[in-house]
């Protein structure tokens, strides 16, 4: 008599079995495996173990869903992409926008005078929800998240979910979801040390130590880098940048149940010129972490999490390459957020379930910007999904509602599918809604430029920007040493924030108000090839964008239409192994859309002003050589954008750049 049964989370599953019986396990994602119960079975407490071969169309990576669990690809219908430790280590990045700018799919944005974000389909900055193990990076609040400025120290993966995500992490998902996954303590005593030194003042130092002693693993990494070339600018002497960074983590099992406690610290500075005379400085601190504790309750999994973060920012003025402590042009503001988690997740016959409730407490302090100096923001949220699996098709479908104090309440539902058509052909579809909050700056801030002649006020009417995405694509694997995946998208977004003319205020400068009244599309074809040829991995892909305004008919400003990245990579047995990284990159030229007054040209939503430019195309050549020279220690030379090219309107954070290093790894072994 056939006996059915389903796996947990977890992986494993109970069944009732006699010697010689034969089991047969499927899993959506993985080759067919038969088990026969081995003959050595004498009690109810023996254990089979089965490993499962995955199919060539689902990579062997792990993306982060609802109420923070990590699943397979092959439990997702979304397009994903994951940049291993592998890949992290290839590209020798400063920042993570160095990384990310490197995936079909993805353009690096930059917005003078310190700033850079990376967009994801067509939608950057604020509608892109950039994570640190699924919780917001700092910065948030005033709006002043820099990619740029976000560390790769301690990364094990980076996660990159394309589409609106409001399901699993709520707003700011319109166009994707970054995450970045720090790495877990090791088992064995693991001391590796990184230093850098190259072109552009490049200067960098790492170090990380690891293990687990007893019951309690622990990881703590130190950081810190410096260039002399600041995002917006291409002049050396004045421009500068320098961040330390600081992150451990500790975590301990407690029976069936895990604890966590995450910490991490940043001391970033920025130097640039404003004119002739003067330098802007612009200084920030921070500090975030959370508490965690997960495990087996009520016939399924428990994750509770507290989480706080602190960030301060400073900026100032002066003449010299040092800022005036005190000066009285110096401008502070201040974040506090605080947030918790509970999530549920349990199997049930053929469905996962994830469900779970989110409190947050947001606090703005920003003297003489906002009505009476401080602004504050309480944000409860829903969401539950259920992911079904019906033989060689998996259906998922969740929703979020989210309530605000400052803006309101909406709700956003999410349905998706993904057929394992053969063991050769997976397809996938995606239907979401995503949405924006307005933020603090938006709805409470006052920002007055007076050399640029006008000011910007808040509205406290403003509604969350809103988005319909569709998706359709596949995967074609006919070996696993080749694969193709091919996925369209739009999506199509409402409410968008743009700034209207209001006149003139009492001084005379030009008054703008913060109002719902843009609507945008952005669509296109993503494609990728992974290959194993001649000993040579190779990964490349091509993405074409359509990005315009719907209200005015313009394209939106910087986003170009056509971008592609190839990347080769080899092993030679030179001394301890030598491996080569080859990349190049190509993004395409984009119309530069101009604004009034003389405000940022980089906004995402075009204006009446039409088209003032053409930002030039840019292929970028990146190459790395990395020698093993001993069991622990590792020499690299590399180069950035070797071609030197810089495009007419074209503001990259630095040119040409040549860097050597050293890396040193201690594993203690048994």
């Amino acid at each position: 008599m056939a006996v059915r049964t389903r796996t947990d989370e977890t992986g494993h599953f109970h069944v009732s079995v006699r010697r010689g019986d034969t089991l047969f396990i499927r899993a959506l994602g993985f080759r067919e495996s038969e088990a026969v119960v081995p003959g050595a079975f004498t009690s109810s407490r023996d254990s089979l173990r089965v490993r499962l071969e995955p199919l060539a169309t689902v990579l062997p990576v792990f993306t982060t869903t609802a109420g923070l669990r990590v699943i397979r690809a092959s439990d997702s219908p979304r397009s994903v992409s994951v940049i291993d430790r592998r890949e992290i280590d290839a590209v020798a990045a400063v920042s993570a926008n160095q990384l990310l700018r490197q995936l079909p799919g993805l353009q690096e944005l930059p917005a003078p005078p310190s700033k850079t974000s990376i967009a994801i389909r067509g939608f950057d900055d604020s509608r892109v929800l950039v994570l640190v193990d699924g919780e917001p990076v700092s910065g948030s609040l005033i709006e002043s998240r820099d990619i740029g400025r976000l560390s790769t120290v301690a990364t094990e993966r980076i996660e990159v979910t394309k589409g609106p995500g409001s399901v699993e992490f709520g707003s700011d998902a319109l166009g994707g979801v970054i995450n970045i996954v720090q790495a877990a303590p090791t088992s064995a005593l693991t001391v590796e040390g990184v230093a850098r030194q190259g072109g552009l003042g490049r200067e960098e130092a790492t170090l990380g130590v690891s293990q687990t002693v007893g019951r309690v693993g622990y990881r703590v990494n130190g950081g810190w880098r410096q260039s002399d070339r600041v995002t917006g600018y291409h002049a050396a002497g004045a421009t500068f940048n320098r961040i330390y960074d600081l992150k451990s983590d500790v975590r301990v099992p407690l029976g069936a149940w895990t604890a966590r406690l995450d910490v991490q610290g940043a001391q970033e500075r920025q130097r640039f010129p404003l004119d002739a005379n003067f330098n802007g400085f612009i200084d920030n601190r921070g500090g975030q972490g959370f508490g965690e504790l997960q495990g087996p309750a009520l016939g399924g999994r428990v994750r509770m999490r507290a989480f706080g973060q602190r960030f301060q920012y400073q900026y100032r003025q002066a003449r010299g390459l040092l800022p005036i402590r005190g000066s009285a042009d110096s401008v502070e503001q201040r974040e506090r957020v605080n947030r918790y988690l509970l999530a549920y997740t349990t199997v049930a016959g053929d469905h996962a379930i994830d469900a779970g409730v989110q409190h947050a407490r947001r606090t703005l302090i920003a003297p003489t910007k906002v009505d009476g100096d401080s602004a504050q923001e309480l944000v409860t949220e829903l969401f539950a999904r259920d992911a079904w699996t019906l033989g060689d098709v998996l259906v998922t479908a969740g929703a979020r509602h989210t309530r605000s104090s400052l803006w309101g309440s909406t709700t956003n539902p999410s349905l998706g599918m993904a057929w394992q058509a053969t063991p050769a052909v997976r397809l996938r579809a995606n239907v979401a809604r995503g949405f924006r909050a307005p933020g603090f700056k938006e709805i409470r801030y006052t920002f007055f430029n007076p050399a640029g002649g006008y000011e910007i006020v808040g509205n406290p009417a403003l509604r969350p920007e809103s988005s319909w995405s569709t998706g359709a694509g596949g995967t074609w694997a006919p070996s696993p040493r080749f694969s193709l995946d091919v996925e369209a998208y739009r999506n199509d977004v409402d409410d968008l924030v743009d700034w209207s003319f209001r006149g003139n205020n009492a001084a005379g400068f030009q008054q703008y108000a913060n109002v719902n009244v843009a609507r945008a599309r952005t669509q296109g074809v993503e494609s990728s090839v992974r290959a194993e040829l001649f000993g040579t991995d190779i990964l490349a892909g091509y993405d074409w964008l359509h990005a315009f305004n719907l209200n005015t008919g313009l394209p939106l400003s910087r986003r170009a239409s056509h971008t592609a990245r190839l990347r080769l990579s080899r092993q030679f047995a030179v001394r301890q192994g030598l491996a080569t990284d080859v990349s190049a990159r190509y993004t395409g030229g984009a119309a530069l859309i101009g604004i009034p007054s003389g405000a940022p040209i980089t906004g995402a939503i075009a204006t009446e002003q039409g088209i003032i430019g053409r930002q030039g195309a840019l292929l970028s050549l990146d190459v790395q050589l990395r020698l093993s020279i001993t069991r622990d220690a590792e020499l690299s030379l590399g180069g950035n954008n070797l071609l030197g090219q810089r495009p007419a309107l074209w503001t990259p954070a630095f040119d040409r750049q040549v860097y050597a290093g050293v890396r040193v790894l201690f594993v203690r072994t048994p």
